[in-house]
């Protein structure tokens, strides 16, 4: 297992991952944004909150199985590494390679110093992802601090062997990233057709 780092060369195929692993939530947005914010923030015109995001898609040998991403909040929460667009495409499941991605991403999340790694997710649509994240450690909690469309919890787990510290139901700004996965298509494609067609160096 393998996790290859998402830049201008593939970031293409790790959006095409992701939409095959989240069908009903789009992500095209946070990745384009991963390659450089202020290249976003001059092309889209939207506003991205600088969260130190990076993206990589893991690979069985020479074979696509999963993405995966760290990213961190550096005003609210500089310690912790939080999981991004984490996943295993549908062919690929019960081949344990959920837990062999989560595995490699929270050692890389320790090597740049992490105290703790956490996620958030819906407790409904997300039930089987959070059967791993429990039996990998993983402490789970409603999340209420906003009005989501959504059940959220927020897991977390120590990366030092530490007691967990929990998130408290701080607020984390869940709505924004709502409002960016219902961009228009016609906007998103207007936003891809930029990428495609600028010189990305």
């Amino acid at each position: 297992m393998k996790l290859i780092s998402v830049d201008y060369t593939n970031y293409k195929c790790a959006i095409e991952i992701q939409k095959k692993i989240f069908p009903h939530e789009d992500g095209t947005l946070n990745i384009l944004a991963s390659l450089g914010r202020d290249l976003f923030l001059k092309r889209t015109g939207l506003s991205y909150e600088d969260d130190h995001v990076k993206y990589y898609i893991a690979y069985d040998n020479d074979e696509m199985v999963g993405i995966t991403g760290i990213y961190y909040y550096e005003n609210i929460d500089p310690k912790s590494a939080w999981l991004a667009w984490f996943g295993v495409l549908p062919n690929k499941r019960r081949r344990h390679y959920g837990e062999q991605i989560l595995q490699q991403t929270m050692w890389m999340a320790r090597q740049e110093g992490f105290e703790t790694m956490r996620l958030y997710t819906d407790a409904v649509g997300n039930a089987t992802a959070i059967k791993l994240y429990e039996k990998m450690g993983f402490v789970g909690e409603k999340y209420s601090a906003e009005q989501l469309s959504y059940d959220c919890r927020i897991y977390s787990k120590s990366l030092n062997n530490k007691k967990v510290d929990l998130w408290n139901n701080k607020m984390l700004g869940l709505s924004h990233q709502s409002e960016l996965e219902q961009i228009p298509k016609e906007r998103m494609a207007e936003i891809l057709n930029m990428y495609e067609n600028h010189d990305n160096n």
